[in-house]
């Protein structure tokens, strides 16, 4: 059982009692919706690839079907195999194990679901970032960030203007709710909440380079402190053998039959049966109870997605007496389709993207048919949905620190930085994508060139790009004379992206290139 916990902090954070000003469970989670205006980058409440914002309690974001389609294209089959199919179907698995809301027993779930697995040094676990992606699309969100929000700003407590940083024991009365808002809530009481997964957070306002945001953090900087999924806050060679207590509490509450909303069905919903020449589309309408992902059919010659049909039993209510009707949806490619590019986009911060994903903007908010005119939800989550991952590959780097002559004395590697994989704790060696292939395929080597010591002034990206064969192993080298070449490293075509990261702060003049060996 959870109980409420009493942490007073004293010296450095002079009074800070509980912070239980609205709240005393010991466990929350996050709702996510369409960005409103009011979430402001400069407030830091919408962030880069950030795909919505925190939504109120009654204003969540939902399913109201019962089945979902999954797929993957050529490019992710390609990429990552049949291993790569396992590692997100048992995320998936993860999901439709779950009993329908009205079952759930939230003790049942633990606190904390992170292992660690320090045979794959450098991985990112595929199952374990996907877990977290579907439960996003699930309509959820961070629930540490979003514990303290920044709503507007007042130069008031502007911590710039006195030269420290605000923390939330000096806070006044009025900051709340107006300015500072608690996007948190209890599964079990619904009330704002401070505690994710039994840890209590406090925070500070910031304000720097032009931006203002709070940022949350532990109260006990000591204590041990367990993330939901969804946030996915996980280290290289991390991974998740399962959904959290807070993780699992925001889905019981969407998904609940006491969880009430107006709702509409969506594109692709017509009368089946009893029902097949008339139904109702707008009505109130309990949530779920239960969704289960499908795997979407496709033709075995073309390997093509083909039309499917689901038929299902919809609840609403009217004149306070539930209806059922039988209803059918026509589905001609999956809700969620999986897929992988090269996601550079010329910047140096793309080079480390993991994935991009469907965003919000297609969600519907029904707010005014739920009586919340002007309001952030409550809507309905719409598909299609894609997620595409990132093609990595090794990363590279140099130096001529050690003289204008030896960068490749200041060469380091580091393994598997930034790839996925798939891991799982045993005595099994990790996989690594992607996997082996035959045949042709564009080979790319990305170098990031960074002259001087003002890295974004004097910071360039040259790109080689090669048709070979899988397998081909071409030479990256470098010199200061175009007569002398001295062999940095060896880049093998294996499906990945090598970047290669050269900080040439000594020399006056350096050439690079690649030949097949």
């Amino acid at each position: 059982m959870k109980y409420p916990v009493l942490i007073q902090k004293v010296a450095a954070w002079k009074v800070a009692v509980c912070l239980m000003l609205l709240a005393n469970q010991a466990t929350a989670f996050s709702l996510l919706g369409p960005p409103a205006p009011w979430m402001l980058s400069s407030n830091n409440v919408i962030e880069p690839g950030d795909i919505g914002g925190p939504m109120e309690i009654g204003s969540g974001y939902r399913w109201n079907v019962p089945v979902v389609t999954y797929g993957f294209d050529q490019s992710f089959l390609d990429y990552f195999g049949s291993n790569g199919v396992a590692a997100v179907e048992s995320a998936i698995k993860i999901i439709n194990d779950l009993p329908p809301a009205s079952q759930l027993n939230l003790a049942d779930y633990p606190d904390d679901t992170t292992h660690f697995d320090y045979t794959a040094t450098g991985l990112s676990d595929l199952k374990s970032k996907t877990l977290a992606l579907l439960l996003e699309q699930l309509g959820l969100a961070d629930s540490v960030r979003f514990s303290f929000v920044l709503k507007q700003w007042s130069a008031v407590f502007d911590p710039a203007s006195s030269g420290s940083y605000s923390y939330q024991y000096e806070w006044p009365d009025w900051v709340f709710p107006d300015y500072i808002g608690t996007f948190n809530f209890d599964p079990v009481t619904l009330a704002p909440s401070y505690y994710v997964n039994e840890t209590l957070y406090t925070a500070e306002l910031i304000s720097e380079n032009a931006q203002n945001y709070v940022y949350a953090m532990a109260v006990d900087p000591l204590a041990d402190s367990y993330n939901t999924v969804v946030s996915y806050d996980l280290p290289a060679c991390g991974f998740y053998d399962g959904l959290t207590y807070d993780d699992v509490g925001g889905l019981a509450y969407l998904f609940s039959t006491n969880t009430v909303n107006f709702e509409t069905l969506l594109p692709g919903v017509s009368g089946f049966g009893t029902n097949a020449n008339a139904w109702v589309n707008g009505a109130w309408r309990p949530g779920i109870d239960k969704i289960t992902f499908a795997l979407h059919a496709t033709d075995p010659s073309s390997g093509a997605f083909v039309r499917m049909t689901n038929h299902y039993a919809d609840v609403y209510l009217t004149n306070g007496n539930l209806v059922r009707q039988q209803l059918q949806r026509v589905v001609c490619q999956p809700d969620f389709l999986f897929s992988v590019t090269d996601l550079f986009d010329g910047t140096f911060t793309s080079s480390s993207e993991e994935f991009v994903r469907t965003g919000t903007t297609n969600w519907i908010n029904n707010s005014r048919l739920n009586g919340n005119l002007g309001g952030e939800g409550p809507g309905v989550i719409v598909p299609p949905v894609r997620i595409t991952l990132a093609k990595t590959g090794r990363k590279i780097g140099s130096n001529d620190y050690y003289g204008s002559d030896s960068i490749n004395a200041g060469l380091y590697f580091d393994p598997n930085s930034g790839m996925s994989g798939s891991f799982e704790g045993s005595s099994n060696p990790p996989v690594v994508y992607p996997v082996a292939r035959t045949g042709t395929n564009q080979m790319i080597t990305r170098m990031w060139l960074t002259v001087g010591n003002t890295p974004s002034q004097n910071q360039q990206c040259f790109t080689w790009a090669f048709t070979a064969n899988y397998g081909a192993v071409f030479a990256f080298q470098s010199s200061t004379n175009l007569a002398n070449w001295v062999p940095l490293f060896l880049a093998t075509n294996d499906g990945s992206i090598t970047t290669f990261y050269a900080y040439q702060f000594v020399s006056a003049q350096r050439f690079y290139r690649m030949i097949p060996q």
